[in-house]
């Protein structure tokens, strides 16, 4: 009679079949097919042919387990790794019963058992076993066996599972990386970001989306400071080296990027020589990366504003870097616009050292009251009683800073310069801010001595907290008459809070009706923005008929923007507000290197009459800039004292243009009504006051000549006092501002009838 056991072998393994695979079917099976043959072996057949079918059932359990897992691994993964404790734990006491089951016999206590199973348990997450001190007849049970090598094989898989979380995001990226230089990386324009936090996400978020074809890196730096640089690499290093945060990996795999890591960023080298500082920081590929590049760009936007310039300096001076000709680095750092930083000032035009890389500040505080000049709603303009006839102002302007910080200090600057308006005698209205801050005593005198032209009267500085009873004294005496709050505390939780209590205060306490306050609170963490918003909402929507209000500014969000940090539309705006000024055909851009770049710089340095050392021009030329700044964001505050912030004003819009253009250089008699002209000279008389307030703020004094090294001039001084030709300036910026409103409404009514405005359009 045929061996059915025989046959089965030779057809599934053919004739020459391994032995481990025919004594592993003798095993399992043959004893099952041979006891069919045998007509009076029925009992041992029966028990062998459940031990068969179980054997068959397991095996094709394991098979559809690897058919699923191989359609469904990323969800499998994925699934695990959310609930990788659940699932280790619940193996692992599995784990434990299956080994004290194997343990276990009648000569042994079972107090010892259990230990030695919870040791063996964990030993399976490290594609360990026990097997030897399990007894010989539990090996060869298939029941207990199928069970113990699926537990094993699932710890090791959970494992698996655990290190790919942690290094596999890693080491996909280091492969991403090598691809990328060697096919992808010629000609690329290249945003290298130096550490990974909000501030950096936002920004590359909204480079992914507007710059799509560029190449975005980010560098994971595990401690950028100077004495890590000095130490050994520990296993704290190489487990930060080989871990990302989750939340991280999600944001960086939407913008597509690149991601390498180094140990120290170049704020940690302290070698004299900067012969290649990515072959230092072992960050070859990223160096050769940037070096085939069209344009790239670094920043460095973390807190830490000492290391943030200490890395781009280290940088500047990279051999490498300088190398570059056609595409060398722009490197952006989060810092104060302050007296230390202005070297690296963000306008700056001025650099004739063709090998140096340009370093721009990215000041947070001062972005997020550049948002508040933008923004109607919380221009001051908007807080005060203009008479409808005159434009003139019939009320005071008060206001109180919460917080004197960075961001407080940027707002009172804000508010001083943007609150000058005329009264019907033609002086600046009454202005007075409280500045609240529990810490003043340590900046006053600072504070006095960089603004020594703006008097107690105008800027009272307070120490307290917002929680003492001389804080909320003083909120009683001064309530009914603010116009402006501004809260700066650098704490959301306590900010919000703040501007409600203040807010509900203001309700009951507050007897003018007409007079409107503005809550101005700023949102420091992009994770609390959603719930500020919807209270400030809900306040805002909840109370009829009141002229209080809660605005919030300074979302991260908003500040990390192209438009705001790399297009730097303040810039460009500035830009073409001075060309129209200049009334030049040049086009703006060159125009704006002409006035302020180098050959200027030059000129100031060896001017015959007062010249000037290096500093004091670049002093001089920031200042001259800063005055484009400022007209060009002013705009809008003089069209909405004008009257012109209504579609219905486009026919008045068009005579003040025509005024406008009547006057004669160097002259301030507009050919026009009396009425018109009054108005116009008004809005000269405020222009005037503002530069005096921007000024005053630099630290300007009132003088008999002009100094930039003491910062003196002699223009600081009632507007009745200047001669024609000086007070015909402010005549120009006006006139400036309504040529760029007027040609603006144009070309957007031109535009939609399909009219070509094009070239001549200016904002």
């Amino acid at each position: 009679m045929c061996n059915i056991n025989d046959l089965i072998l030779k057809t599934m393994l053919g004739e020459k079949s391994n032995n481990i695979f025919t004594n592993f079917w003798e095993h399992n099976f043959g004893k099952t097919f041979e006891a069919w043959g045998n007509a009076g072996g029925v009992e041992e057949a029966n028990s062998l042919q459940w031990d068969a079918i179980f054997n068959w059932f397991g095996f094709f359990i394991i098979l559809l387990a690897v058919f699923v897992f191989l359609l469904s691994r990323t969800k499998v993964i994925e699934k695990i790794s959310k609930h990788l404790l659940l699932c280790s734990s619940i193996v692992w006491f599995l784990g434990v019963f299956i080994y004290i089951v194997g343990f276990y016999h009648s000569q042994v206590n079972g107090l010892s058992v259990v230990p030695r199973a919870i040791i063996s348990s964990f030993k399976m997450f490290l594609a360990s076993h026990d097997l030897a001190r399990i007894p010989k007849y539990l090996l060869y049970d298939s029941s207990y066996m199928v069970a113990f090598s699926l537990l094993h094989f699932t710890a090791t898989f959970i494992s698996f599972v655990f290190i790919f979380r942690m290094i596999g995001y890693k080491i996909k990226s280091s492969l991403r990386i090598i691809i990328h230089r060697y096919f992808f990386a010629k000609n690329k324009v290249v945003h290298l970001f130096w550490g990974i936090n909000e501030a950096s996400c936002l920004l590359a978020e909204d480079i992914s989306v507007k710059k799509k074809t560029e190449t975005i890196i980010f560098i994971d730096i595990d401690e950028d400071s100077e004495e890590n640089s000095q130490k050994k690499v520990s296993l704290s290093h190489i487990m930060n080296s080989m871990t990302i945060k989750k939340s991280e990996i999600y944001r960086l795999d939407e913008v597509k990027a690149l991601v390498d890591h180094c140990y120290y960023g170049p704020a940690g080298i302290k070698n004299s020589k900067r012969e290649d500082i990515f072959r230092i920081l072992q960050l070859r590929n990223i160096g050769a990366i940037v070096k085939k590049s069209k344009k790239s760009y670094f920043y460095f936007l973390s807190d830490d504003e000492a290391k943030n310039i200490a890395g781009a300096l280290n940088l500047q001076q990279d051999d490498k870097l300088i190398a570059m000709t056609y595409n060398k680095p722009e490197i952006y750092v989060h810092a104060r616009r302050d007296a230390n930083n202005e070297i690296f000032d963000h306008y700056s035009q001025y650099d004739d050292n063709a090998k140096r890389m340009k370093i721009k500040i990215v000041d947070s505080a001062y972005l997020s009251v550049v948002a508040l000049k933008q923004n109607d709603k919380a221009l001051p303009v908007n807080c005060v009683k203009i008479n409808k006839d005159t434009r003139v102002v019939e009320s005071s302007f008060n206001a109180m800073i919460i917080g004197f910080g960075s961001t407080g200090l940027e707002a009172f600057k804000f508010l001083y310069e943007y609150s000058t308006f005329i009264d019907k005698d033609l002086k600046r209205i009454p202005f007075k801010c409280f500045a609240i801050d529990e810490k003043m005593n340590k900046i006053e005198g600072v504070v006095r001595e960089k603004m020594p032209s703006i008097s107690e009267d105008e800027l009272s500085l307070i120490n307290t907290s917002v929680d003492s009873e001389e804080f909320w004294t003083k909120i009683s005496s001064q309530i009914n008459d603010l116009n402006y709050i501004v809260i700066t505390l650098n704490n959301d939780e306590i900010g919000l809070s703040l501007a409600v209590n203040l807010f509900k205060y203001a309700l009951r306490k507050r007897t003018d009706s007409e007079n409107i306050l503005k809550i101005l609170l700023r949102c420091y963490d992009n994770n609390n923005e959603k719930r500020m918003i919807e209270v400030a909402s809900n306040l805002n929507k909840s109370i009829d008929n009141t002229n209080i209000e809660i605005i919030l500014f300074g979302k991260e969000k908003d500040l990390y923007r192209c438009d705001t940090i790399l297009s730097d539309a303040i810039l460009e705006q500035a830009k073409k507000f001075h060309k129209v000024y200049k009334n030049s055909d040049l086009d703006a851009d060159e125009l704006w290197e002409k006035s302020f770049g180098k050959d200027e710089i030059k000129r100031l340095m060896n001017d015959n009459q007062k010249p000037m050392s290096r500093y004091h021009a670049i002093f001089d030329i920031n200042r001259r800039i800063a005055q484009n700044i400022s007209n060009s964001m002013h705009c809008r505050t003089k069209m909405i004292l004008m009257g012109f912030d209504s579609k219905k004003s486009s026919q008045r819009l068009e005579t003040y243009y025509n005024h406008a253009n009547s006057r004669e250089p160097k002259s301030i008699d507009y050919k026009c009504n009396e009425k018109d002209k009054q108005l116009l000279l008004n809005m000269a008389i405020v222009e005037h006051e503002r530069w005096i307030a921007s000024h005053k703020l630099m630290g300007f004094i009132d003088c008999s000549d002009d100094d930039c090294i003491q910062k003196r001039h002699k223009c600081l001084r009632p507007w009745e006092d200047l001669n024609e030709e000086k007070q015909s300036y402010d005549c120009d910026v006006v006139d400036t501002t309504i040529k760029i409103e007027y040609r603006e409404q144009r070309y957007h009514k031109e535009t939609k009838v399909g009219a070509k405005w094009g070239n001549n359009v200016v904002c």
